[in-house]
């Protein structure tokens, strides 16, 4: 049996009689196929939420603000650069019922994006975001959206760490819009007691 040939990755190898054609398998380190290659640039992180509280313009001819809390988070990432915050509390008691505020923009010029593959995303903390719109929507039990989404030109800016977030905007009209949580670790940093030092003999 004549013995195998190898060769570098994509190069075709010489062709023996009665044999077609074969090109040498492609490596894992081949460049062309790294990590790096596999990323997609777009996609979506989540994580649940802590003391998170939501003020927004309230709805009708009376005004004021709405306040409520939430509890998690959606980081949606179409295009590098480019964020939407979303702040969602359930309501109701039902799976499906919520209400949500979502600040949207573009980052910072030296803050880096989120690393994403397969829709699965990463941030790299700290997330500066400068606001361009704010859109708030309401959902009912059964996950259908009880009014049109409210969609607003503001200006604002996010602050997303591996701690605290914050989020807050301003429409045209006066509007305003402000969202301040924590993420679930930073309750268990806290809870943690400093350790006694060794007593002296």
């Amino acid at each position: 049996m004549a013995p195998a040939l190898a060769g570098r990755p994509g190069q075709q190898l010489p062709r023996q009689p009665g044999v077609p054609p074969q090109t040498a398998a492609p490596s894992a380190t081949d460049p062309a196929i790294g990590p790096g290659h596999q990323e997609d640039g777009f996609g979506r992180w989540e994580s649940t939420l802590r003391r998170c509280q939501l003020l927004w313009p309230g709805q009708g001819p009376a005004g004021g603000r709405h306040a409520s809390s939430c509890l998690k988070l959606r980081l949606d990432q179409s295009i590098e650069g480019m964020l939407r915050v979303r702040f969602i509390n359930p309501v109701g008691g039902s799976r499906f019922a919520s209400e949500e505020i979502t600040f949207a923009g573009l980052l910072l010029k030296h803050d880096q994006p989120m690393r994403c593959r397969q829709g699965a995303c990463d941030p790299i903390w700290p997330l500066r975001i400068q606001v361009h719109g704010v859109a708030s929507r309401r959902f009912d039990g059964r996950g259908l959206a009880e009014q049109l989404p409210s969609n607003h030109l503001a200006k604002g800016s996010c602050q997303l760490g591996p701690v605290q977030l914050t989020c807050q905007a301003k429409g045209s009209a006066g509007q305003n819009w402000q969202a301040s949580a924590h993420l679930p670790g930073v309750a268990a940093v806290r809870q943690r007691e400093p350790q006694p030092s060794p007593k002296r003999i």
